[in-house]
């Protein structure tokens, strides 16, 4: 049986979360036609600075799977709101509940810590990331379209049970 294990990432875990975040992603960035230089801020292109600099103003964690890097999750809480950001397994890891695990832990740590509901973003057309999202208890809210962004962002929630 494979040995898990989910760690809180430090400063120095930048270019491990980098690394997993562009892979996990990089199909994402395919399917919608985008490319670094156009978008240099959408998460496939997450550098290992902009992650390092996530990991000290969220909490991000690192799942481990017989010691090998596998997957990420970021979260942070303002005020009794969550927010989630960032689940991402390396492809060759999909459908082992291993993204399950990341976010039902994340999830559990929100809510000990007062939040009444965890709200995420996804990009609205990926519908199969929304069903993933609906079957775990989040509900879509609304959809917005920004100007600097070539495609439509679907906010979902899931209040405390």
């Amino acid at each position: 049986m494979r040995r898990f294990e989910i760690i809180k990432a430090n400063s120095e875990d930048g270019k491990i979360i980098s690394a997993l975040i562009k892979e996990s992603f990089k199909r994402q960035a395919e399917l919608l036609n985008i490319s670094e230089s156009e978008y240099p801020n959408y998460v496939a292109f997450e550098t290992e600075e902009m992650a390092r600099n996530r990991i000290v103003n969220t909490q991000v964690k690192i799942l481990f799977v017989d010691a090998e890097p596998i997957g990420t999750i970021g979260s942070y809480k303002e005020d009794e709101v969550g927010y989630i950001e960032r689940l991402a397994i390396l492809p060759t890891f999909r459908g082992n509940d291993y993204g399950k695990r990341l976010l039902e832990k994340t999830e559990t740590e929100l809510f000990n810590n007062g939040c009444k509901v965890i709200r995420l973003s996804i990009v609205a057309s990926f519908e199969r990331l929304q069903q993933y999202y609906e079957q775990h208890g989040y509900r879509c809210n609304e959809k917005k379209s920004y100007p600097f962004l070539p495609f439509e962002v679907q906010f979902l929630s899931k209040n405390i049970e």
